[in-house]
């Protein structure tokens, strides 16, 4: 049977959402490689993300061609609401590890920015229980009816436990997340040395997952829409924010790093004390550019974050061309009092 067209619609919109999925993890990859910086783990998480994405379009397409979907269920044959629930199934476990790969990714992002203890030690162990919490569901959307056939089948005898209460459960930890990993980089950028407007700023690049928590919560709201005398057409606003959400938040995740093709959009020095970009540290004879902030320099994270933005955090932050290490050495040679004279010879 050809979707209704309802389903049209569902699939026409989540077509579009996912091809600019598309587009962003692809411009990701190739900032990454424009920078000649190595893929990290939250690069990889977000292409798997993306291949997610894709089957839960496949899964949609499907859902509304064979399973019904959009349509009334007194129009449906027996096999029809049969496939409905068989893809309504697929499409859970598709979608249990798919938001966790976002969430876990967006935290790997930050851990490549901040690299300070305390945020590593936070976001090891946020990212360990979003993992565990994604593990957790899976399994027991896999044991949510015994025997499991049960869930489309409902000529054989089985017990399910309450799909809809399941969904919320699931859900509300979703939104918890979802202000958590907003609400992360808050604090680090705030803390910066840097003026107020670019503090602003960079919270704005980092806000776009506001969205995110809005579509989060809208989803709770619509799983209270799914009629259990009608779910094939009620389930509509559900199946359609399933696909915001997440889409939503793939995108929204690559543009931190996407935006550094774009130089136009870079932050600008807005210090008085000087236009130059950087200050090296020459406070003391051996020591690591980055490793004390002087007077005239930079905030050393501020260059992190900016350089992770752009470059993914793994190079030298003031470019390959400058030395890890300065050494200054100057000896003094005292000449003899009949030469009346003392020579200075510096030697780098």
């Amino acid at each position: 049977m050809a979707p209704s067209a309802r389903g049209w619609q569902m699939i026409e919109i989540v077509v579009v959402l996912v091809a600019i999925c598309v587009i962003c993890v692809a411009l990701r990859v190739f900032a990454r490689l424009r920078r000649r910086v190595g893929l990290g783990i939250d690069d990889y998480l977000s292409m798997l993300s993306m291949v997610l994405m894709l089957a839960m379009l496949i899964e949609l397409i499907f859902w509304c061609a064979i399973g019904g979907n959009g349509a009334h269920v007194k129009t449906l044959d027996s096999k029809t609401i049969e496939n409905y629930y068989k893809i309504f199934l697929a499409n859970q476990f598709t979608y249990f590890v798919l938001c966790p790969s976002i969430k876990i990714s967006i935290i790997c992002f930050y851990r490549r920015v901040f690299a300070t203890p305390q945020f590593q030690k936070f976001t090891f162990g946020l990212n360990c229980l979003i993992g565990a919490w994604g593990a957790g569901i899976f399994l027991a959307c896999a044991g949510q009816c015994r025997p499991l056939r049960a869930y489309w089948d409902k000529s054989i005898e089985g017990h399910c436990f309450n799909a809809n209460l399941f969904f919320i459960v699931n859900q509300a930890f979703n939104v918890l997340m979802d202000f958590v990993i907003l609400a992360l980089p808050v604090p680090m950028i705030w803390g910066l040395h840097r003026a107020w407007q670019d503090k602003l700023a960079l919270n704005g690049v980092f806000a776009l997952g506001a969205f995110v928590c809005f579509a989060s919560i809208y989803r709770i709201v619509v799983l209270f829409w799914i009629s259990p005398t009608d779910p094939t057409y009620t389930v509509y606003q559900a199946t359609l924010w399933t696909h915001i959400e997440p889409s939503v938040g793939l995108i929204c995740s690559c543009l931190p790093i996407v935006r550094g093709l774009f130089p136009a959009f870079t932050l600008k020095n807005r210090s008085n004390r000087s236009n130059a970009p950087y200050y090296i540290n020459t406070d003391i004879s051996n020591s690591h550019i980055l490793s004390k902030t002087s007077p005239l320099s930079p905030d050393p994270e501020y260059l992190k974050m900016q350089s992770a933005i752009y470059a993914g955090g793994k190079r030298d932050f003031l470019g390959d061309e400058l030395p890890l290490n300065i050494k200054v050495q100057t000896d003094i040679a005292v000449m003899s009092d009949n030469e009346s004279t003392t020579q200075l010879q510096p030697r780098h």
